[in-house]
């Protein structure tokens, strides 16, 4: 290397270490914030060795010379001279640059030729971009980032484009910015890395970190406590103070703030605030609820926050909550998620920096792709009915109290009721029972089928907590004689949900887990192999976090620790046993109309006196409604306590508001006429009770119920998409790969095990989706009657079903059948054929290598010497070495044949 390549190669690494990306003219980008550009260009064609830029615009120049040369009074006149020399078309922050550098690689010097009387002052270390913002007084606060090179082994590329990104939003005056990442590739530790810069190169000082449960504050505050990617390697936690939201005392030197909106809302309003895990997400409530506001007597001022960032903000930050977040006006918002709705690009000024898709995780191998399931039964798909004198539990959602009926009458209930008002037990054990007996058989048929105890890790998906209290119940029976702890519930209602959650990522014996929302956001449970829906999701925002607690990618090493007889997660299976992959999904729920008072709300309103136009115009509307879903017995109770019938009530305040003649609302009036309208309501608690009641509506449980099965299998759909991908694939590729090829032209040619294993291999690398079994049971879905099941663990795992499967995909073959069932009849009609008759002892010995041939893949004489010796002897002794190659290569064609 020349001495002016070392001192070049010396100068890389400084300007590197002080946050400059080094580049190529060629390779300039005008996203980065802080560049130094080799061989920059001048004007008369000249070259400066190094122009540097802050956010696209030159700042200075640096003049290299080998280590031998001294930086003298020439060096120092060449270098000046460029600055005056700047192309038109740059961008530039002064003119003359006011900035230059000198250096041979030992030695550095600086000078500001701002001042006309400085010197060229020695530096010990190159200036960051940081330093070089404050000496040029560039006002822009995010000027001077440095630049942090991507390196695979710290950073995933998606991570480093969110924050590049999000970097670049921020200098273009954007104050919002939504970062959609998907599930698995993450968002928290993009988070710590955005938040790590922004603190300690940008006048950022203190960042509200959002999140949507306190369990996952704690799993925040763990990842803010291990994040290392710091210049000193120091973890972010014992370089600025992390303060998870426990109490109404938040320390002012606090950089990073942990909480949930509620508390958040609490502190604000000089509540009291528990530290515990398990409080309720209000963004799960059906019920609608008015939006929060804010006093007067706010605890914290508005520009407390220098940044807010909002984990899972598909769910958080919306209607009921939304004021609480846009109090801190100051403040700069960055949004994560991997399920964006409508409203989230909204909210976010539609500044969406990142989309990174869960199918381009999986294409990068950071997450697996969902394989669905389908469980069809009739109650699921048709609904069912309760004959008359048939006792059922009926449950009131409001109270929960039960009470054992007797049906008066034959009723019809639709597959739309299964998900909402009615529990059938006879369906959950159906379902409970048909998803056994697939484990082995369908979906992992490779994984031996006693271990039932090693089932693989579950998550089941209930409708509410009471759904969910019958699933845990009946599959204690389904699933006999396991573990305490085999199957359990992680709701609400869970004594300590946060301890269950992290017994069912480790735990060997804990296998299923069953849920309602808990543990359908950002929970991470990487040995979770299976997802099950016993409940519809409408949604789709809800749907895909959902879906995507299943997609964690996880070592094969790890995965055993937990699982002991797995293999590998290559995918995981979503089974489906209500018809949640079918059905359509909702992007966007409309916030338009009575969205934001409750009946709760309304009702102790109008009791205190509160009745304008639109509180009567709203209770007329709810009456109505609820008349209309009531049974006639509950009319009556509720006519018999409020002296007048819901539809006679709601009638009346309907009708008279449509008079001119009735009296106009007046802020702290009597209103007396109004009082006397809402009367049966107002002066009798039991009334307003009764209709939060019905309002709220009742679970009907059918003990023991009926259902019959229709269908249990791999979804058609996800199966046609799994065959069509892999004979898409095939026929790309038939004349490239050995195995392809010789399958393609069906010349009887020998295809041998190293074929057949490479083309396995190279089908796995692009997705566990074309694992050869799995494509199987998916032809076997699409085109049932013409495909045979596989049936002996043998069958199942003999690699010559891919040529069967290359066959069928390629329409050699009219049907799919393994070559293990017809090993037998081809090898007796093989021996049929030849000229001369084989001894017993002949057919003894090839019988022996049958199983190698249809497991493997052709089999010659070379094959056996290598990998047995006792055997090669006696083929020879019974065959003679001619015979043996002959045989067997003769034999190997014939089993193997299309």
């Amino acid at each position: 290397m020349l001495p002016e390549q070392l001192a070049r190669k010396k100068i890389d690494t400084m300007l590197a270490e002080a946050g400059w990306e080094v580049v190529d003219r060629a390779d300039y980008s005008s996203s980065v914030s802080a560049v130094a550009v080799r061989e920059g260009l001048l004007k008369n064609n000249q070259e400066a060795d190094y122009l540097l830029f802050i956010d696209n615009k030159v700042i200075g120049v640096l003049e290299a010379k080998s280590e031998a040369t001294a930086l003298s009074e020439k060096v120092e006149v060449q270098a000046e001279n460029y600055t005056h020399r700047l192309l038109d078309w740059y961008l530039f922050w002064q003119k003359p640059l006011p900035f230059v550098y000198l250096s041979n690689g030992r030695q550095l010097l600086f000078r500001d030729t701002r001042n006309k009387n400085s010197k060229y002052e020695r530096l010990k270390k190159m200036h960051s971009p940081k330093n070089v913002v404050r000496l040029a007084g560039i006002g822009d606060d995010f000027s001077g980032l440095p630049f942090f090179p991507y390196k695979s082994n710290e950073l995933r590329k998606c991570q480093f484009e969110a924050i590049t990104a999000l970097e670049n939003s921020f200098r273009k005056g954007q104050r919002r910015a939504l970062m959609v990442l998907a599930t698995g590739s993450g968002k928290t530790f993009t988070a710590c890395m955005a938040a790590y810069r922004l603190l300690s190169y940008t006048p950022t000082k203190r960042i509200l970190f959002l999140v949507d449960r306190n369990n996952l504050g704690r799993q925040a505050e763990s990842e803010f406590g291990s994040f290392r990617l710091t210049e000193t390697r120091d973890v972010f936690s014992s370089i600025f103070a992390v303060e998870r939201l426990k109490s109404r005392n938040v320390p002012t030197d606090s950089a990073v703030v942990i909480s949930t909106i509620q508390r958040l809302f609490a502190l604000l309003t000089n509540q009291e605030i528990a530290d515990n895990d398990d409080e309720d997400s209000e963004f799960d409530c059906v019920e609608d609820t008015p939006p929060v506001e804010l006093t007067d007597n706010v605890t914290l001022a508005a520009d407390f926050f220098d940044l807010i960032i909002v984990d899972e903000c598909h769910r958080s930050i919306y209607n009921r909550w939304q004021k609480v977040l846009t109090y801190f006006s100051n403040a700069k918002i960055v949004g994560l998620t991997a399920t964006p709705s409508l409203e989230t690009d909204a909210f976010f000024n539609n500044n969406r920096i990142i989309n990174y898709t869960l199918e381009k995780s999986i294409a990068d191998k950071i997450n697996v792709s969902p394989r669905v399931f389908r469980i069809k039964t009739k109650v699921s798909t048709e609904g069912g009915e309760i004959k008359k004198g048939q006792p059922i539990i009926q449950i009131a959602r409001y109270t929960g109290d039960k009470k054992n009926i007797i049906e008066k009458l034959d009723t019809r209930y639709d597959a739309e009721a299964v998900n909402r008002s009615i529990i059938n037990e006879g369906q959950i054990r159906l379902i409970l029972e048909e998803y056994k007996k697939s484990i082995y058989t369908s979906l992992y048929p490779e994984r031996e089928p006693h271990l039932i105890e090693y089932t693989p890790k579950t998550l089941i998906f209930a409708q509410n907590d009471r759904h969910a209290d019958n699933i845990v119940r009946i599959a204690k029976e389904v699933f006999s004689n396991q573990s305490d702890d085999f199957i359990q519930k992680i709701t609400y209602t869970s004594h300590d949900s946060n301890q269950l959650i992290r017994d069912f990522r480790t735990s060997k014996t804990f296998r299923i887990a069953v849920t309602v929302t808990l543990v359908a956001t950002g929970i991470d449970i990487k040995p979770l192999e299976v997802v099950m829906f016993m409940r519809d999701v409408c949604l789709e925002t809800t749907y895909l976090q959902m879906k995507g607690r299943g997609v964690r990618i996880i070592g094969d090493v790890e995965l055993r620790n937990v699982t002991p007889n797995a293999v590998s997660k290559d995918y995981f299976f979503l089974v489906d046993a209500v018809g949640v992959t079918e059905n359509e999904k909702l992007h966007f729920i409309s916030s338009a109309g009575e969205k934001f008072l409750s009946l709760e709300d309304l009702l102790e309103q109008i009791t205190h006196g509160y009745l304008p136009d639109e509180h009567l115009q709203l209770l007329g509307s709810k009456l109505a409604r609820i008349d209309l879903k009531s049974t006639e017995k509950q009319r009556e109770k509720f006519k018999s306590i409020a002296g007048v019938s819901m539809h006679a009530l709601s009638t009346f305040i309907l009708s008279v508001l449509t008079d001119d003649s009735f009296p106009k609302f007046i802020e702290n009036g009597s209103n007396t006429e109004r009082k006397n309208l809402v009367l049966p309501l107002s002066s009798k608690p039991e009334a307003r009770n009764n209709l939060i009641i019905l309002n709220a509506g009742f679970i009907k449980v059918l003990r023991p119920g009926e259902d019959s099965n229709v269908y249990t299998g791999f979804s058609v759909e996800d199966a046609k998409s799994t065959t069509q991908a892999f004979e898409k694939y095939v026929n790309e590729h038939k004349d490239e790969l050995e195995a392809l090829r010789i399958i393609y032209n069906n010349s009887g040619e020998p295809i041998k095990y190293a074929m057949l294993n490479d083309l396995k291999e190279k089908l796995l690398l692009l997705s566990g989706c074309y694992e050869p079994s799995y494509i199987w049971n998916s032809y076997a879905a699409v085109n049932m009657g013409k495909v045979s099941k596989l049936g002996s663990k043998k069958e199942k795992e003999a690699l010559t079903n891919l040529i069967q499967l290359v066959r069928y995909a390629f329409k050699i073959i009219p049907e799919l059948k393994p070559l293990y069932s017809l090993s037998e009849q081809r090898f007796e009609l093989w021996c049929s054929q030849i000229k001369q008759p084989l001894t017993s002892k002949q057919k003894e010995l090839l019988r022996q290598l049958i199983d190698h041939i249809v497991s493997n893949g052709s089999y010659t004489i070379e094959d056996l010497k290598l990998q047995d010796s006792v055997n090669f002897a006696q083929f020879v002794q019974n065959f003679g070495r001619q015979g043996t190659d002959e045989t067997l290569s003769f034999l190997s064609q014939f089993i193997l044949k299309a």
